[in-house]
């Protein structure tokens, strides 16, 4: 085999076919059959044979052309058939078939060996001929239908011709020998020498073209392919070299999750000293590697657990953590082309894998083959599971809990997850869920699990915080929604022992700040997060730092929306080295010229809003809000343009509208569509269904005209000595909030303290999206006014900000 495969180049190069270098056609198979199937007939020529046109017409005007005949056709048909049956059945194995021909094939490689052989017999039949669906004969050549044609697929088919090669050449070597030489002078009887002949000339035609078909189709697919895992193989084997030291098995074996819950805890994955004596921290990497839950349903793949993901744990910077990164997704999209029951699909929102796993019988979930996948990665990459790279996972659960209540009709199920996304979706309870991290923990180098439970499901944080919260980080996100109240409250009742923050889920800075804070004071750990539809944007690296975040989860190692965020962290510690800062401060007596919304565009092609405030020296700040797909209940509200609030239009037409629940608002009725709203003649009505239906009902015009109608004004013409601190602005945009409220008879001016923050943190009304862009935008002004980055005007904020002064409830006596 080895002697074979070195010989491919030299042979293509020697020949000087470079056709037959790039493609290996129909046409090619014919002719090289038809001169092995011929020329082996001179094998068959009797002894009697004296001259030229002898020899020729035993070849072409005897019974020996329809010998010759069978030969060539046969070579042909078994080398076509067999070298794109293995392009067809990896592709199958590999679920890298077309969608609509995947399953049924599938199912007849699943079937039984009678079934499953019949089914190979079709295929041998009908390929050559094009007539069999799932292989495509175009132009003289042939090519499965697959989604992507993938390394292994491409490899498969020459493996197929090795295979063929071995099978037939050798021994159609020795039954010709056996026929003209070995059997004369064993004296063995000249008809049984005669079909061994016969024989083995079918074998070597066979053979040899197989030969052929392994060296020159598909020109390099199986050597690089053989390459690639000759590597990972080497890779792999290192790393067991170098943790085995000395035992002569070994075996990779999870460290004590405790010390590396420590590690994360005391340690930063850059730390460096200033030359004053203080030290600035970048928080580690969690890096999305594969996707699955509600972020990936458009797409594909069947994972319910919304991420998995990488923490290079041994990077010494943010550059190195970098191609860490990009050398584990790497690694992990080939093993998943390569391997048997995988399917890439593609890359997702956040910049991980988004890809189907078929379960193996030792596996629960497909979820757990996701996770071998990753270790796999991780050792064949050269790194060391737990020393150089550890896992993390979100696996959304109140996502699982919805889709349980939403499949069985139990609306107040608590406890009950559903793996929807699986082939045999699976219903789990809390205690399985609990015992089901235990284990995986224990398996795998896990040091973080995220939304874990529900967030209504209360005794099952506390029970996974009581069996682990001392060796994983236990995170709450949909729990706490970035709410300091919630997170104080989460805190004391023992249900986390990390606070995810997203400034999005809360609306402005400073509100983020008091979650911050809150956290720190009741001894929790932050990871700061973003969305899965993000525009270009760096507010989350600015929070992550400025508050000395454990952890900063940004998403993976392709899509350029996530690489900003971490490019930020490098920007802000390169400044910090140097000591650079915007040195001279802004006039103070500039003015505020203008203040411009807009839809931002985001990775997912549905639009943010967008804020740009401009001074009256050109100067501009801009702030963009992401955006989430899942959501906690107690999340701000981002305002599309789907949702219409009460009006004349409602009022007129109430059968179209139905109402929204508690935001008191109104959204389009599902029966109706645009042949009723054009049956109405109403103008009005007419722009109010185009405007609720741009990016299927996602855009934000609403929120744009909110900026630039109620926001804008409060702060236009204001010199920069007019607006105090990142607090006073922040109070401005709640007031405005809870002032639109009232208008809308949504609230009572004389409401209590509680019910007043409750509706500002909410934002249902101007919403969240024009809010947080605003206070953003408005952030880096007042940074850039005092000679500041961002992060560190929240860093100095982080804790001297007023709760009561903020959400209009006291004086603000003490607040800077």
């Amino acid at each position: 085999m080895k002697i074979l495969e070195a010989l491919r180049s030299p042979l293509i190069r020697c020949a000087g076919w470079p056709g037959l270098d790039r493609g290996w056609i129909i046409a090619n198979h014919k002719l090289v059959s038809f001169h092995a199937a011929f020329l082996t007939s001179l094998i068959s020529i009797t002894k009697d044979v004296g001259t030229r046109g002898e020899v020729l017409r035993q070849m072409f005007l005897s019974w020996e052309v329809l010998i010759s005949t069978v030969v060539w056709y046969c070579t042909w048909h078994i080398n076509i058939a067999l070298h794109e049956m293995g392009h067809y059945v990896t592709a199958v194995k590999t679920n890298n078939l077309r969608p609509e021909l995947a399953e049924p094939a599938m199912k007849k490689l699943q079937a039984p060996a009678g079934e499953r052989w019949l089914w190979y017999a079709e295929m041998f039949l009908k390929i050559p001929w094009g007539a069999f669906k799932g292989v495509t004969k175009e132009a003289g050549s042939f090519h499965p239908s697959v989604k992507s044609q993938n390394l292994a697929v491409s490899a498969a088919g020459p493996a197929a011709s090795l295979s063929l090669c071995w099978a037939t050449l050798p021994p159609g070597v020795v039954l010709i020998g056996l026929g003209l030489f070995i059997g004369p002078a064993a004296g063995l009887p000249e008809r049984l020498m005669e079909i061994s002949v016969y024989v083995g000339r079918f074998f070597f035609a066979v053979g040899a073209v197989a030969m052929l078909d392994f060296l020159i189709a598909d020109a390099g697919k199986y050597a690089a392919f053989k390459e690639r895992q000759q590597e990972a193989a080497a890779k792999k084997e290192s790393v067991r070299a170098e943790g085995s030291r000395g035992k002569a098995d070994f075996k990779w074996s999870p460290v004590q999750p405790a010390e590396l819950k420590r590690k994360l805890e005391v340690h930063r994955l850059q730390e460096v000293e200033l030359p004053d004596g203080t030290v600035v921290f970048a928080p580690w990497e969690f890096r999305n590697s594969i996707m699955g839950g509600r972020h990936t349903e458009e797409m594909g793949g069947n994972l319910s657990f919304q991420e998995l993901m990488f923490l290079p744990f041994s990077a010494k910077d943010y550059i190195e953590a970098q191609r860490i990164t990009n050398a584990l997704q790497s690694r992990v999209i080939q093993i998943i082309q390569d391997s048997e029951g995988l399917n890439f699909v593609g890359i997702g929102l956040e910049g991980g894998v988004v890809a189907s796993f078929s379960r193996e019988a030792c596996d629960i979930l497909p979820e757990e083959r996701s996770l071998r996948v990753a270790v796999q990665a991780i050792e064949e990459c050269g790194f060391v599971p737990d020393r150089d790279v550890v896992l993390a996972l979100d696996p959304a659960a109140s996502e699982l809990s919805k889709a349980y209540r939403e499949h069985t009709g139990e609306k107040d199920a608590v406890g009950r997850y559903l793996f929807w996304r699986a082939e045999d979706p699976k219903v789990m309870s809390t205690e399985e869920l609990v015992a089901l991290y235990k284990r995986w923990v224990k398996q795998y180098p896990i040091v973080s699990l995220e939304d874990a439970f529900a967030e209504d499901d209360h005794e099952g944080w506390k029970m996974l915080m009581g069996e682990m919260g001392k060796d994983v980080l236990i995170i709450g996100d949909d729990l706490v929604t970035t709410k300091d109240t919630n997170i104080i409250r989460a805190a004391e009742e023992g249900l986390i022992n990390t606070a995810l923050i997203k400034a999005n889920q809360i609306g402005t800075l400073s509100e983020t700040l008091l979650a911050t804070r809150a956290a720190k004071d009741k001894g929790l750990a932050l990871v700061v997060s973003h969305r899965s539809k993000s525009p270009n944007e760096v507010m989350e690296a600015d929070i992550g730092f400025a508050v000395g975040a454990l952890g900063l989860k940004c998403g993976g190692g392709a899509n350029t929306e996530r690489l900003i965020k971490y490019g930020r962290i490098v920007e802000l510690i390169e400044l910090a080295k140097k000591g650079s800062r915007i040195t001279k401060k802004l006039d103070p007596e500039l003015v505020i010229a203008d203040i411009t919304a807009h839809e931002e565009p985001t990775n997912a092609g549905i639009p943010t809003v967008g804020v740009i405030v401009r001074l009256e020296n050109g100067m501009k700040f801009s702030g963009a809000t992401p955006l989430g797909t899942s959501a906690g209940e107690d999340e701000a509200i981002h305002l599309t343009d789907s949702i219409v609030e009460a009006g004349p239009l409602t009022r007129k037409y109430p059968a179209l509208f139905k109402p929204r629940g508690k935001e008191q608002n109104f959204a389009f009725a599902k029966e109706v569509n645009a042949d009723t709203i054009s049956s109405l003649k109403d103008d009005e009505l007419a722009g109010l269904w185009m405007r609720a239906k741009r990016y299927e009902g996602k855009g934000c015009l609403n929120a744009v005209a909110n900026v630039e109608e109620i926001l804008a004004p409060r702060f236009l013409g204001k010199r920069l000595s007019q607006l105090g601190g990142l607090v006073d602005v922040d109070r401005a945009l709640l007031e405005a909030e809870f002032e639109l409220a009232v208008k809308r008879g949504k609230a009572a001016r004389d409401s209590s303290p509680e019910a007043r923050i409750k509706v500002m943190q909410r934002k249902a009304n101007l919403g969240m999206n024009a809010i947080l862009s605003m206070s953003l935008a408005f952030g880096r002004l007042l940074a850039a006014r005092d000679g500041k980055e961002l992060p560190d005007l929240l860093k100095d904020l982080e804790g001297r900000i007023d709760r009561g002064f903020l959400y209009g409830v006291k004086s603000p006596a003490g607040v800077a």
